[in-house]
């Protein structure tokens, strides 16, 4: 038989494992109530958790919460293999399917249901087997088959519905234990052993199909081909076990509601319990699950609990009552000894063949080493040394020995590096200590004399120099006299070479004596009496501050520095260096700051002092662990006045999770956030992501440990969100891509570029008519131009033409008038020449001569009537003077007929621009004569004594009325 006859509750001592630290999600992180009672993980890695208010998921970074119509708890789940999850709760039945945006909704299956059954309570449990899904409620058994249900009645109640192995089983109060089989329930042999008071709570999967059957009251019974056998021991410890999960071929987990988790091994003994003690939230279980990844999922009050189980990180408490901080770690003749904040510990170890030590779960406190701060324990001359902080002790056996007390003591250093040393360096609070060693025992010597200060770090160089390091003051150099009995010192500080004053440290690693500081690692020179950077520790480690330094047997070399712990490994070169740099994130502030220690035993066994005891630290699984990396898009948002879910995280198991279909979405959404993650469960800190949106970013991103990412103010056009992670390992995931299309405004698209087509047409078709039509306008006021240019041209030459003629008129006026004064001079000249012949005749006639003078006077007398002939011209002037002055003369006539002939010819010489005097000369009269004629011409002519009459006869025109 699978099961052995020992089935007592009875913990062997060296049976169980550490476990890693528990991590608690509370109500605070998934929002739900206060029970779980059902868990389940899908195909991707996403878990599944059957809650008070309703489903909740959880992908490693996010939760998720989803209630069900009616809004009561959720009893039960399952998942199928197309990652659809089907749900019961208080009066509902359905599942919860992804829509077409990844978003998780509900469907009711209550309407397929017959009216008369469709009354029903809680659905306590879901099973599925091939097509089919069953739902089991109190009274009835739902089958769904091509969304139609059938519904099985019990005999007397149904108890209990599962599935383990492909086979469906059900519990009747009434027939014990049946089988679903060719459509119909068939009892299992034996099974009415389960009659009565026993009620299973759960099925576990054997090896060669066999099962086993548990119980809510803890009993245990297997089935062989069909057939129950009978439990090897029923007095078992009363404990409710309400479900069971399979972590290996070897072991099982349970949820208790006393004792927190256990685990039983092939036999059924407990040989782990997780409970509160060990970080678990509480210690009523209500539900159990173990992922993919052999990690225990909890469901417990008022929270949920991660336990990595199968992790190489694990945790040793060594009082799990009252925490205690681990200072150091030793194994020492097949037993781990922790030194503590409250004594020395120690467990029994069994070393498989791997190398990796099994460690009882719980731990024994040394005797005597109880009265304080055990600082540290260590192997001299094969011999259990601790150094305490009230003195020095020898542990031999279970007990601790006092050598040395009052003084505390922070660290043993043999001062010759033989097999057996014969006296031992103390370094304690208050100066050097010297022990003695001989017989297999150590006795004390007394305190040494010298600088008395505190020596927490001792180191013995090949010269048999002493060093010791003062985290506040610098670095001592120490030298023993010859009888070891004192020793001198000197203070090295920053003025030697150092960084700083503080924070300096001396170990020795690969045979040298460094010193780790702020800035990296130092050497002591002794040429130079100086400190300077050390070469060979610079290409490992830079000026990166270091605090503690250990070498393994390996030659590794394992440090920490502010928060974090690393190793250099050489057996593994990387990135072009025979070496490469391992963290580990997960250990990030839990080991103890200001008392670091590290105790690589060896690849599979690392001891690291934290806050709560040892971290335990399988180094070789740690690193070959093989991580099925993979990152999940959890959501897409796009982001507006209303924010609008375009993915939930969500897919059918046959819909891939690699690629999506372009999302469209409207031009007004203009920001995205973009939610992703890794399902790696506990391991989130060792997890970075990096991300890039094609389209927008020019590039992957520099990994960063946050997982979402915001794009804001996106243009319209097609864009590719790209995420992938990686660990710190350097593993790392395929890439996941989510495609946006972000459609553009009205005014870019076809349509409205077709408008814009059809208006540029028409613009440029009514330009083009515009442009005609003001080329015709144009043209009109052109050729309009033209003919007034032609008009002006015409008018101007007219108006030349008429300057010129005008020009012409006014020159022949003007010589018109120069020949009329000419002609009024000769005429006036002529007329007085005709007096003055007159009066020359009028002379003549006077004188009476002879005959011969009478003769000549006759000649004379004829010329000068010859001459008087000649100048008969003043009738002919008149006329033609009328005749260049438009009848001037003959118009005064007709203006002023009183005008005698003689103030006629004034006003013809007046007109001539002559003056009185050449009036009066050419008329032979003085010029007051011609004044006379001026004054009656006035008068006759009615001129006012302010007109100049000169003026008047010049400027008169004659044939101009109203003058």
């Amino acid at each position: 038989m699978l099961l052995g006859a020992a089935l007592w509750i009875t913990t062997p001592a060296n049976a169980g494992n550490p476990v890693s630290q528990p991590l608690i999600y509370t109500k605070a992180d998934f929002h739900g109530g206060s029970h779980t009672w059902d868990i389940k993980q899908d195909s991707r890695g996403v878990m599944y958790f059957a809650n008070s208010s309703g489903l909740l998921t959880f992908n490693g970074n996010f939760w998720r919460s989803y209630s069900l119509p009616n809004g009561t708890l959720l009893r039960s789940i399952h998942i199928d293999a197309n990652d659809r999850v089907y749900a019961g709760g208080q009066g509902e039945v359905g599942y919860f399917e992804p829509d077409s945006s990844g978003v998780l909704r509900f469907t009711s299956l209550k309407g397929k249901i017959p009216r008369r059954y469709a009354h029903f309570a809680d659905v306590w449990n879901i099973a599925g087997k091939g097509e089919s899904v069953f739902f089991r409620t109190e009274r009835y058994i739902f089958q769904l088959t091509d969304q139609a249900i059938e519904v099985h009645l019990p005999a007397n109640g149904w108890q209990f519905l599962g599935e383990a192995g492909g086979r469906v089983f059900a519990q009747d109060k009434s027939n014990g234990l049946l089988e679903f089989l060719a459509g119909r329930w068939q009892p299992v042999t034996n099974s009415q052993m389960l009659l009565g008071s026993y009620i299973v709570s759960d099925l576990v999967p054997l090896k060669n199909r066999g099962l086993l059957v548990t119980t809510l009251d803890n009993q245990y019974f297997p089935i062989r081909d069909r057939t129950m056998q009978p439990p090897a021991q029923k007095h078992r410890e009363p404990l409710y076990t309400p479900s069971f999960s399979k972590l290996n071929d070897s072991l099982i987990v349970a949820a208790t509601s006393t004792r927190g988790c256990v685990i039983l091994d092939k036999q059924l003994h407990i040989i782990q319990q997780i409970a509160s003690g060990d970080g678990l939230q509480g210690n009523n279980a209500s539900s159990v699950f173990v992922d993919r990844n052999a990690d225990i999922w909890v469901g417990i009050d008022n929270g949920i609990c991660f336990i990595s189980y199968n992790s190489p990180v694990k945790y040793l408490r060594p009082n799990k009552v009252n925490d205690v901080e681990g200072f150091s770690s030793l194994v020492f003749n097949n037993s781990l000894y922790i030194s503590t904040s409250n004594g020395l510990y120690m467990a029994p170890v069994t070393a498989q063949a791997s190398g990796l030590l099994n460690i009882a779960e719980d731990f024994t406190l040394v005797k005597n080493s109880d009265n304080g701060e055990a600082r540290k324990i260590e192997e001299i001359n094969q011999q259990l040394m601790l150094a305490h902080n009230n003195g020095i002790y020898q542990v031999k056996g279970r007990e601790a020995v006092p050598v040395s007390l009052g003084t505390g003591t922070w660290t043993l250093l043999p001062t010759t590096s033989g097999f057996l040393a014969p006296s031992i360096l103390a370094g304690t609070y208050n100066g050097l200590e010297l022990l003695r060693y001989s017989g297999g025992s150590f006795r004390s010597e007394g305190k040494m004399s010298g600088l008395p200060d505190s020596y927490r770090f001792l180191q013995r160089d090949n010269q048999q120099n002493i060093w010791a390091s003062h985290p506040y003051r610098g670095i001592y150099r120490m030298t023993l006299a010859a009888d070891n009995k004192s020793y001198s010192s000197r203070l090295y500080t920053s003025k030697d070479g150092l960084p700083a004053d503080i924070n300096n440290y001396v170990f020795r690693i690969r045979n040298r004596i460094v010193f780790a500081t702020v800035r990296g690692i130092y050497e002591f020179n002794p040429g130079q009496d100086r400190f300077s950077r050390s070469a060979y520790f610079d290409r490992l480690f830079g000026q990166a501050e270091i605090r503690y330094m250990a070498e393994d047997p390996e030659g590794n070399i394992w440090f920490t520095n502010r928060d974090k712990i690393g190793v250099v490994d050489f057996s593994k070169p990387g990135d072009g260096r025979d070496f490469s740099i391992t963290y580990f994130p997960e250990l990030t502030d839990t080991f103890l700051r200001g008392l670091e220690n590290i105790y690589p035993y060896n690849r599979r066994n690392v001891f690291i002092g934290s806050e709560r005891g040892v971290i335990h630290l399988d180094y070789a699984r740690y690193i070959r662990k093989p991580v099925d990396l993979a990152v999940l898009l959890t959501e897409v948002r796009a982001i507006s006045r209303q924010d609008t879910v375009l993915f939930g995280g969500h897919l059918l198991k046959n819909a891939g999770n690699g690629s999506h279909e372009a999302t469209v979405v409207s031009s007004g959404y203009k920001a995205f956030h973009f939610e992703f993650s890794a399902p790696v469960y506990g391991m989130q800190g060792n997890l970075e992501y990096s991300y890039q949106l094609v389209g927008y970013d020019p590039g992957w991103s520099s990994w960063s440990a946050r997982p979402e990412k915001d794009y804001t103010n996106l243009s319209d056009g097609d864009y590719v969100f790209k995420v992938k992670a990686r660990d710190n390992l350097g593993n790392e995931s395929p890439a996941v891509t989510y495609e946006i299309r972000i459609l553009p405004p009205w005014y870019k698209t076809i349509w409205a570029m077709a408008v814009y087509v059809l208006f540029a047409l028409a613009v440029g078709y009514l330009f083009v008519r515009w442009q005609q039509y003001k080329d015709r306008r144009r043209q009109l006021r052109f050729d309009e131009e033209q003919k007034r240019m032609q008009y002006i041209y015409e008018l101007e030459l007219e108006k030349s033409e008429k300057e010129i003629i005008k020009l012409q008129n006014e020159k022949l006026e003007n010589e018109v008038l120069l020949k009329k004064k000419e002609l009024a001079n000769t005429s006036l000249h002529l007329a007085g020449n005709v007096s003055t012949l007159e009066k020359i005749k009028y002379e003549l006639n006077k004188f009476t001569t002879d005959a011969d003078h009478q003769e000549n006077l006759r000649r004379i007398t004829a010329l000068l009537r010859s001459a008087e002939k000649n100048n008969e011209g003043w009738e002919q002037f008149e006329a033609h003077f009328d005749e260049l002055n438009n009848g001037f003369l003959n118009y005064l006539r007709e203006v002023c007929p009183a005008l005698s002939r003689a103030e006629l010819r004034i006003c013809a010489y007046l007109r001539l621009n002559l003056s009185s005097k050449e009036i009066a000369q050419q008329l032979n009269i003085t010029v007051r004569g011609v004044e006379i004629h001026r004054y009656r011409i006035r008068k006759k002519l009615g001129l006012d004594t302010s007109v100049s009459l000169a003026e008047y006869l010049v400027t008169l025109k004659p044939g101009v009325s109203g003058e």
